[in-house]
């Protein structure tokens, strides 16, 4: 019997038993349950490392798929290897302690209509800046995406609010209800999971599957929740080369929840036809900013606070400051997460009147010392780019 509310830990790894290390050390001993770690990698190596990582802790267990099955299906063989009533997904870089655990369980304990709950979850260890719930996928959300590309001044203030609004949320200290959930730190109630269907359709390899899960909760009756007085990390990069697969995961997703909208929207190809083309020369003061550190960023800016940073040009936060009043510029182990892109941040400049603004910037890949600095490039980034459907 567990001495608090059982819950037993599903973990999928893809060549990341680095972060795995980092994310049982957080953990520490599990004796509420089992942790499920399900490797991806196909990679003899990768296995003998998580195997090395599970010894003198008896209650891992490592399963090894014949082939990489994506995260949907190999959280779902781990599922079938749970017993217990709660059941936690958790990314490989994600880090949350038992304690926190405990405090999701007993927040479903609270209330039987709740199917699912994650935590207030930040962006980087140091926790200075917190990533929002997860974005809406409906059709609403599509047409305002679209159409938000259409007027700098209105998506400005959208943001600006939505930014607000979440910190607002975020930092409260009671659980407030949400339409989705990310499944890179999510906790589940097995009959909940087990009257929506089942947990992921197996029809995902990867992305839009825990989306799909919330809309099944949702309609088998349960409600979704955020738990501000728990607390996670989630190293989130942007990682341009993943959009070609959440593009098609997309397709399934509202072929699936939405048919008749993906019909009508001729696979979602009318609502892309609304959608106008971004310059970011027109839309921010400060645009195609080339920098490649923290110290090159503050330069150009003047050291202004970054308050918000999006990958977005509709400026949809992925991750912002918690207390802006004492914001700062990128420090150097902030700038080290944010993955060679283009990306669009909120500042507030110090000098003169505070004022906030959207700035346009390229993080530049840190320079190869094999390579001329100075020599030309043939594969300069693009300056025009239509705006993504995903913040």
């Amino acid at each position: 019997m567990c001495s608090q509310p059982c819950v037993d830990i599903i973990i999928v790894n893809y060549h990341s038993a680095n972060d795995i290390k980092r994310c049982l050390e957080s953990l520490g001993p599990w004796p509420y349950g089992r942790i499920v770690l399900v490797d991806n990698s196909e990679d003899a190596s990768e296995s003998d490392a998580l195997r090395q990582l599970a010894m003198g802790r008896p209650e891992v267990e490592l399963l090894t798929p014949a082939q990489n099955l994506g995260f949907g299906r190999g959280c779902n063989l781990a599922f079938e290897r749970c017993r217990a009533e709660y059941v936690l997904l958790l990314n490989p870089d994600a880090l949350i302690s038992a304690k926190e655990v405990v405090t999701l369980a007993r927040t479903l304990d609270s209330s039987p209509t709740l199917g699912a709950v994650s935590p207030r979850i930040y962006w980087n260890a140091e926790r200075s800046f917190l990533l929002p719930s997860a974005f809406p996928q409906s059709p609403l959300a599509e047409l305002a995406m679209a159409l938000a590309s259409r007027s700098a001044r209105v998506t400005r203030w959208a943001a600006g609010r939505y930014v607000e609004h979440a910190r607002q949320k975020m930092t409260a200290s009671t659980p407030f209800e949400v339409d989705f959930l990310a499944g890179a730190v999510m906790m589940l109630r097995r009959h909940a999971v087990l009257r929506a269907g089942g947990l992921f359709d197996p029809d995902y390899f990867m992305f839009f599957e825990d989306s799909d899960l919330s809309v099944r909760l949702r309609r088998a009756g349960y409600t979704l929740a955020m738990v501000p007085s728990a607390s996670a990390v989630h190293e989130y990069r942007h990682k341009a080369f993943k959009a070609e697969l959440m593009a098609q995961s997309q397709q399934t997703y509202f072929s699936k929840r939405f048919p008749r909208f993906h019909a009508w929207s001729r696979k979602l190809r009318l609502v892309g036809a609304l959608a106008r083309e971004i310059d970011p020369a027109d839309w921010f003061a400060l645009a195609n900013l080339q920098v490649s550190s923290g110290a090159d960023f503050a330069s150009q800016t003047g050291s202004a606070a970054v308050l918000a940073v999006s990958p977005s040009l509709l400026m949809r936060p992925a991750m912002f400051r918690p207390a802006w009043g004492e914001a700062l510029n990128f420090s150097e182990a902030e700038w080290a997460l944010l993955e060679p892109a283009s990306y669009v941040a909120l500042i507030r400049r110090e000098a003169g009147p505070q004022r906030t603004d959207w700035v346009h910037f390229q993080r530049m890949p840190e320079p190869s010392p094999l390579i001329n600095p100075e020599a030309p490039s043939s594969q300069k980034s693009s300056t025009r780019s239509k705006p993504s459907a995903l913040p």
